[in-house]
């Protein structure tokens, strides 16, 4: 919708001192000489406005998408504040969006955590393993174990929170722990391909899985829980794909 001229004009000014992510709706309401109520009704989200700026020819940059926007505050949010404790108007006001938005797309705080345990970790990219093998158990098996140890390296007070929320049974642990999401039911999919083919042996494949995962677990804990940095993803990726290849053969070979 159009701007009224009050707010395109104090909105192209704050553009022009502080950039197009540079002020809050906020911001905007002082510079505008608005409530927050006026505002909102007269102008939308943040993000409407920067649009109609846009289309007005004022140069505000690529927009990211709004609900990418908003998951992408989640992480600072949640890691600030805690799961229980962040408020979905807090996100809002990260994201550079109205409340208003974060509520369309994501109904309730509910849905909100449960889009972001989807969206965040290294579960799109271990997907990507699990659906399309290379055909070289090792290789996939080091690129499993290397994503997750980078993603641990990246997060750590993010996954500290997710682990705590866990182990105390929080309200939000079914949200971030659900069967869908959880990295070990990618990998034991990505397991059953290569024993369908007779590269495991004998095994089951959800045990292996389990098994693999609490070796990757066994590393990540120790910084998580206790502070200090994660060992080298890539070498402990090789490390773990050697020592759990090298007992499956053994244990093959013990197999009557």
């Amino acid at each position: 919708m159009p701007l009224p001229e009050n707010i395109a004009d104090a909105a192209a000014r704050l553009v022009a001192l502080h950039g197009p992510d540079g002020f809050t709706m906020d911001d905007l309401a002082r510079e505008s000489g608005l409530s927050r109520a006026t505002l909102y009704r007269q102008a939308g989200s943040r993000e409407a406005v920067l649009a109609a700026l846009s289309e007005q020819g004022v140069e505000v940059g690529q927009r990211v998408d709004a609900r990418e926007r908003i998951l992408a505050a989640c992480r600072v949010v949640f890691t600030r504040a805690g799961f229980e404790a962040a408020t979905l108007e807090d996100v809002a006001r990260e994201a550079g969006v109205g409340p208003a938005t974060v509520y369309r797309q994501f109904g309730d705080k509910k849905g909100l955590i449960s889009s972001f345990a989807g969206h965040i970790g290294p579960r799109r990219a271990m997907r990507e393993v699990a659906l399309h093998p290379t055909g070289d158990l090792r290789a996939d098996l080091e690129r499993v174990a290397a994503t997750v140890m980078r993603y641990a390296a990246e997060d750590l007070d993010l996954l500290k929170l997710a682990m705590l929320e866990r182990m105390r049974g929080g309200p939000w642990a079914e949200f971030l722990n659900t069967p869908p999401m959880r990295a070990r039911t990618i990998l034991t999919r990505l397991l059953e391909s290569y024993a369908a083919n007779g590269a495991l042996g004998p095994h089951e494949p959800q045990r292996m899985a389990q098994a693999f995962a609490g070796m990757i677990f066994a590393f990540v804990s120790g910084p998580v829980l206790e502070g200090g940095p994660l060992p080298d993803p890539e070498e402990t990726a090789r490390f773990i794909t050697h020592v759990f290849l090298d007992g499956l053969a053994s244990t093959a070979r013990r197999t009557p």
